[in-house]
């Protein structure tokens, strides 16, 4: 991509010729070219995969290809004459751009850059929508000097607490408990701070059970239901969202070189990627290929479902950079942030706990003791140890699927195996090297491909490359 990117500047005014083709339609470039090689970023520069680019000229027939995971693609055998290039992905608007070509032996590169779509609801989501409002009323509530547990208690009160209690009730947890007793501290006045986190946090746990519950509905009754019925599911799940995008659109944290902080590595974009994926799933919805969506509607679930984790991985390592750089010198605010992990390390604690259980006493030991006991590396690591496992179970998994032919779930596990490793990606990289994290994320592009092709054998090459990467990773780790 940074190379592509540098070959790409000088052609700038491309670029500008597409974002202008929303207002004003069809832009004509006088650009010739044989054959063109193409990447199609969003907005925030990041590649845009199976992006679909359609030529179609006059008297012949069209032709249609996709981008790769780099956003990148090609299109041969273009003659002279008058062609309109047509860039459009799911999720994003569509650019339109007339090319001609004057000469049949030359060749350009081309950058589109595609703007977000908005999500669109199509039904009513008032009570998820109160419940949001009565959450962002809390937050501003919190922050106040002294904190009115009174105030809270009344915002708390109907719609939000029914949320509460609903996701209680189906996932067997008691976290309308955990509420009302921060609430009656903040009331006695029994450290109102560390309270008012628990609360906060909690209620971000609550909020993403619910876009998971409304989510998986519309995965699991895709069958049964029609597109109406679905798209309550879908409408409801990212009006709840709208309470997670705050912690959401953060940038990543990351070991310090020396491996004894937290610093800000690159940013996920992960707001974006979830709303990407919202619009897609909405899409899938309306059966127009009931195959084919019923596999979007799973691959997109897992996008959702799994960049919210990273998210809340980040908001874990966040805290877990604000004790360290607070311990020596301000205990209060410490144990603060402390609380704020330990909550949020609730919501990741089924994610590590399975193939790691060991590390997750031990992460839980440092976000419940003494700050000072607090160490960087080593949570960074048990976290690491918790999503390896995972991916190794999901490379498991795709095995099988593959072979019983099963292409739907072998893609959807592909896609998941992707997105566990993305939490720890940019770790790998710094403890083995840009080349092998590269080979891993490679791999796990081609592991997806050779799934929607059934392909066992590119498929067995894709898994022995990643789990022998994992491995020297593994060895890295404390």
């Amino acid at each position: 991509m940074n190379l592509l990117n540098k070959i790409f500047m000088p052609l700038g005014i491309v670029s500008g010729l597409l974002l202008g083709t929303h207002l004003i339609g069809v832009n004509v470039s006088a650009v010739q070219a044989a054959s063109i090689m193409c990447v199609v970023m969003d907005e925030n520069g990041d590649a845009i995969e199976d992006a679909v680019i359609k030529i179609k000229s006059k008297g012949k027939k069209k032709k249609t290809t996709l981008t790769d995971s780099d956003g990148s693609c090609e299109v041969n055998k273009l003659k002279k004459g008058k062609h309109v290039l047509t860039v459009e992905s799911v999720g994003y608007e569509t650019v339109s751009e007339i090319l001609t070509i004057s000469k049949n032996n030359e060749e350009v590169e081309k950058d589109f850059t595609l703007n977000f779509s908005a999500y669109a609801k199509t039904n009513n989501t008032d009570t998820i929508d109160a419940a949001v409002s009565a959450y962002s009323e809390i937050g501003t509530l919190r922050k106040a000097e002294p904190i009115d547990g009174d105030a809270i208690a009344s915002a708390y009160e109907g719609e939000l607490q029914d949320l509460v209690k609903e996701m209680d009730t189906e996932n067997s947890l008691t976290l309308d408990s955990d509420i009302t007793g921060a609430i009656e501290d903040i009331k006695n006045d029994n450290e109102p701070k560390l309270a008012a986190q628990v609360i906060d946090k909690t209620l971000q746990r609550v909020f993403y059970l619910a876009v998971l519950e409304n989510i998986t509905h519309a995965r699991d009754d895709f069958d049964e239901d029609d597109a109406s019925e679905l798209s309550t599911y879908w409408d409801n799940a990212y009006a709840a969202y709208q309470a997670l995008v705050g912690t959401a659109d953060r940038e990543n944290k990351v070991l310090t070189a020396d491996r004894t902080n937290i610093d800000t590595g690159s940013n996920p974009n992960l707001e974006d990627q979830i709303t990407v994926a919202f619009i897609r799933g909405q899409n899938a919805l309306n059966k127009n290929n009931p195959d084919e969506d019923e596999i979007a509607v799973g691959i997109q679930r897992q996008v959702i479902r799994l960049s919210l984790v990273r998210a809340f991985y980040i908001a874990v390592l966040r805290e877990v950079e604000a004790i360290l750089d607070n311990r020596d010198s301000d205990t209060e605010k410490a144990r603060e942030v402390q609380k704020e992990g330990e909550v949020y390390y609730r919501i990741l604690e089924e994610f590590v706990s399975g193939d790691n259980p060991t590390g997750n006493e031990t992460i839980k030991s440092q976000l419940t003791g003494e700050p000072s006991d607090v160490t960087a590396d080593t949570i960074v690591s048990e976290l690491s140890k918790g999503f390896i496992g995972r991916v190794e179970g999901e490379l498991d998994e795709n095995e099988e699927a593959l072979s019983e032919n099963n292409r739907g779930d072998a893609m959807i596990i592909a896609k998941e195996a992707l997105l566990y490793s993305n939490v720890f990606l940019e770790d790998l990289e710094l403890r083995l090297g840009e080349s092998e994290e590269e080979k891993m994320e490679d791999a796990l592009h081609d592991l997806m491909d050779a799934s929607d092709k059934l392909n066992t054998s590119d498929a067995d090459t894709a898994r022995q490359t990643i789990t022998t990467v994992i491995d020297s990773y593994t060895n890295e780790l404390l």
